[in-house]
C-alpha cells in the first residue's frame, strides 16, 4: 500500500460498511478491506468476539480463515474498518493503541448522526494519525 494521502473506495463498499455498522447497533462493527495492487475490491464483515458500544475485537480464528483465503486469491489486506455508534469519525485512543497494521488504512464509520453516516480514513503508524482522503468510485 502506498503512503499517499488519498485512497479510492468503491461506493458499493462504503455502503457495505454502513449497512454492517447499522446492523451491529448498538455495538461497534468491524471488518477488513482486501484487494490487489493497492485497489480495494472487497469488504469482509468480521465478528467481534466481545461486542461493545466502544470497542471491537476481531475473532482470531475468523481472521486466520479470512487471511488465508485472501492470500490464496492473491489479495492483500488494504484496510480495516469499524464503527463508532455514538462517537466521532476519528480514531479513539484505544483505536490508535491497537492499530497493529501500519500499512493498512483504517476506516471509521460514525453513526452519531443516524441519518448521515460519516466515513473517514486514517493511516495510523507508530501512534501517529494521518487522515487519508477518500475518493469514491463507481
Amino acid at each position: 500500500m502506498s503512503t499517499t494521502n488519498h485512497i479510492a473506495l468503491p461506493l458499493e463498499l462504503k455502503n457495505t460498511m454502513i449497512v454492517h455498522a447499522r446492523k451491529e447497533l448498538p455495538n461497534e462493527c468491524c471488518g477488513v478491506l482486501t484487494g490487489r495492487h493497492g485497489k480495494i475490491e472487497r469488504a469482509i464483515p468480521m465478528t467481534s468476539t466481545q461486542p461493545s458500544t466502544d470497542s471491537y475485537f476481531m475473532d482470531p480464528e475468523e481472521q486466520i480463515r479470512v487471511y488465508s483465503a485472501m492470500e490464496k486469491k492473491g489479495e492483500s489486506l488494504l484496510g480495516i474498518y469499524h464503527s463508532h455508534p455514538e462517537g466521532p469519525s476519528h480514531p479513539s485512543g484505544l483505536d490508535i493503541q491497537l492499530a497493529f497494521h501500519p500499512d493498512a488504512v483504517y476506516f471509521i464509520v460514525s453513526l452519531k448522526d443516524r441519518t448521515k453516516p460519516e466515513v473517514r480514513a486514517f493511516r495510523i503508524q507508530q501512534q501517529n494519525v494521518t487522515e487519508i482522503m477518500i475518493n469514491l468510485i463507481a
